[in-house]
């Protein structure tokens, strides 16, 4: 019988965490798995704790801060401006370690989840079919983070060939040294898992989550919409669609199509049933109190004018939102109206202080109304969206040639972001197409953690890269070093992150990325 306290985290880095943490989720006073795990209630509890790990708002923060979604804001005092956004990239960054270290901290347990749902005996078929859907979940949010470590720290996700992460598809023992393994493999394991899961959704009989709460846990749409997601990872665009699809039309979720309805999905988290979100990960009024609210991650305060924004919305995506009058998604990105909203200088190009002259404030993620107050103003944490399905479609149907294909499927996205029908793009090219999709993508999904993956996915496709507007690293403003951070072309080796230098210092048979 394995001591809980002696539960190897596959990482060495992750032994700091005391026992009391990792005791948490099992039965108070239990020193072994087998009798911790026991019940349906103690893995639906380790289930939760593990989506709690992934609340993890580095990724969300790190992916604007790298790319060109955020700039440094009026009241920097230098976070991230010596690093991430100056695109300062080795073995001891903490992004890249925190990342890393989030995903195999959940792994843990959902392992747990997933090998002890067949040892724990029902006490009723009501209960085997509860038993049944924490083990579909488990299996879905392994899928879940398996893509994240193929996304970040292979350099190139598209080659079977290339290295992944290690592959935690089961309970690794701690006298173990595991090494990363190929794409392949963690593709064959991810859906292999979203196969499995799908399989018991498709026959699990456990009373149905109220409609509030639907979003907050992994479901058959949930599934699938990661098989697409995988599959465009991947490359291989045929499936991408066919599950894009699936979801599109069997789901029952449909896109936000007022201005009331996309704010409530990230303002309030009170939108409609089945309105745009496919799962979220949910944030308590007790997580508020550790700090790890979201918007923390850009202000210090709260998102406004006066709260300490110490990063802010980037000029040119505010640009790209403002560009055409209308869309929903500048006033539920950039804090607009009300008390303390942002400051926007038409004349930011020649302004001698754009640092105080031109302020926008990120209002997705927080706002100073934009959680109810009863959860203490902490948002929830966007995982998947409807809109990401009609995007991969639209992918799917410019790597099949079918550039009206691609349009309309922007067209569907851009309707429902406006109070009328919009015109149907239209591509002089494959690139041309492949560069309108990362655009929108850019627009639909900021600061959702998507953006840098994005870059490394489809920016050679579309011809374009980082566009950071020549206000936003001034060294004169910012004080940055000589070599201002314009550009960082996408042949660069930092688009695969490193694997963190304690992880191979306690383990020597993990392989580092190049050019680390």
């Amino acid at each position: 019988m394995k001591k809980i306290f002696g539960i190897l985290l596959v990482s060495s880095i992750l032994f700091v965490s005391c026992s009391e943490d990792l005791l948490e989720p099992f039965t108070p006073g239990s020193l072994t798995e087998d009798v911790a795990i026991k019940k349906s209630s103690d893995l639906v509890n380790l289930v939760n704790s593990s989506m709690n790990i992934l609340t993890n708002r580095t990724e969300y923060v790190f992916s604007s801060v790298f790319t060109d979604e955020a700039s440094p804001g009026s009241q920097n005092g230098g976070q991230g401006v010596t690093s991430d956004y100056v695109f300062l990239m080795n073995v001891d960054n903490g992004s890249a370690a925190a990342i890393w270290q989030t995903q195999y901290f959940a792994l843990a347990r959902l392992n747990r989840v997933i090998a002890f749902a067949d040892k724990v005996v029902a006490t009723s078929p009501a209960d085997q079919q509860l038993i049944n859907r924490s083990k579909a979940e488990a299996l879905v949010l392994r899928a879940l983070a398996h893509s994240k470590i193929v996304s970040y720290f292979s350099p190139n996700p598209k080659d079977d060939a290339s290295l992944a992460g290690v592959l935690a598809d089961r309970i690794i023992a701690t006298t173990e040294k595991p090494e990363r393994v190929n794409n392949a493999a963690f593709y064959k394991s991810i859906h292999a898992d979203l196969d499995a899961a799908i399989a018991i959704f498709n026959s699990n009989t456990a009373t149905a989550y109220a409609a509030a709460n639907r979003t907050f846990y992994p479901s058959k749409a949930l599934a699938q919409a990661l098989k697409a997601r995988v599959y465009a990872l991947k490359g291989d665009y045929t499936n991408a669609e066919t599950f894009a699809n699936t979801v599109i039309n069997t789901s029952g979720i449909t896109l936000a199509n007022t201005q009331a309805k996309y704010n409530a999905v990230f303002h309030t988290h009170n939108e409609d049933a089945n309105t745009e979100v496919i799962f979220r990960l949910k944030r308590t009024v007790q997580q508020n109190a550790q700090g790890t609210n979201l918007h923390n991650g850009w202000v210090s305060v709260a998102n406004r004018v006066n709260g300490s924004p110490f990063y802010e919305v980037s000029r040119s995506l505010y640009n790209k939102l403002a560009a055409v009058s209308g869309d929903f998604r500048l006033a539920t990105t950039v804090h607009l109206t009300g008390t303390s909203a942002s400051v926007i200088d038409p004349n930011y190009t020649t302004a001698t202080d754009v640092r105080n002259s031109d302020i926008i404030v990120l209002h997705k993620h927080g706002g100073q109304s934009a959680v109810t107050s009863s959860n203490g103003f902490n948002p929830d944490f966007m995982v998947a969206r409807l809109s990401e399905m009609y995007l991969i479609k639209a992918e799917a149907r410019v790597a099949a040639q079918d550039l009206a294909g691609a349009a309309a499927a922007i067209k569907a996205v851009r309707d429902a972001r406006f109070a009328t029908a919009q015109p149907l793009p239209t591509y002089a090219s494959a690139q041309a197409a492949w560069k309108g999709i990362l655009d929108e993508r850019r627009l639909e999904l900021s600061f959702e953690g998507f953006r840098f993956i994005d870059l490394k996915r489809i920016g050679t496709l579309a011809g374009a890269g980082l566009e950071r507007d020549a206000s936003e690293y001034s060294s004169t403003t910012w004080n940055f070093p000589a070599a201002n951070p314009s550009n960082l072309p996408l042949t660069s080796t930092k688009f695969a992150l490193p694997i963190p230098q304690v992880e191979i210092t306690g383990n020597s048979a993990i392989q580092q990325n190049p050019g680390y």
